[in-house]
Parts: C-alpha cells; structure tokens; sequence
C-alpha cells in the first residue's frame, strides 16, 4: 500500500509542476491517477495509513481547483457526443474528492 501512496504523490507532484497551459499534458497524469485511486479503494485503508489518506485527500481538493476546468476544455476541443462524452466522465470521475475514514471510495 506505501507504493500506491507514493506512487500517487509522484504524480501529484508532477502535476503541480505542470505551468499554466499545460493542461492537455495533465489528461493522462490524471487518468492514472484516478486509476491508482480506485485501487486504493479496492481494499480497506489500515489505520497507519490515514495520514496518507488525509493527503491523497487533500491534493485532491488542491487538484480540483487547478485542473477541475479541464473537463469544459477537453468538451470544447473534442464534442461531447459518444465515447468522448465517457471519457470526460471517467476524467470527471478522477478528481472526485476520496472519501475519508476507514474506507477509501474512489
């Protein structure tokens, strides 16, 4: 589980590095970061890692505010008919706040 945690500050990390007008390049960070957080949620979250928790949580909240515009961007470049309109929900759905407690939900 510490690789998943560490696996998701390096992405959290790299789309903080991303400059403004960059955010096309973010689309595939986010996607696996979504993806490593539905593995998180997959099993139960032990106790010694809620301070990590508390983190993924809260760079999640700090990613919605900076990226959380993308999915307007992506409908305006692309449509948002067929499978684009699932992908801008999967997309969506990556930067859903997780939930806190003794569970992870992605």
């Amino acid at each position: 589980m510490d690789g998943l945690f560490a696996q998701i500050a390096a992405l959290d990390e790299q789309l903080r590095a991303l400059p403004m007008g960059a955010e096309l390049e973010a689309v595939p960070l986010i996607v696996r970061r979504g993806e490593l957080v539905a593995l998180l949620g997959a099993s139960p979250v032990p106790a010694e890692h809620y301070a990590a928790l508390e983190t993924v949580r809260e760079s999640t909240g700090a990613l919605q505010d900076r990226y959380g515009h993308i999915r307007r961007l992506l409908a305006t470049e692309i449509g948002e008919s067929g499978s684009h309109r699932q992908f801008l929900e999967t997309l969506a759905d990556s930067l859903e706040p997780v939930a806190t407690g003794g569970r992870l939900l992605a």
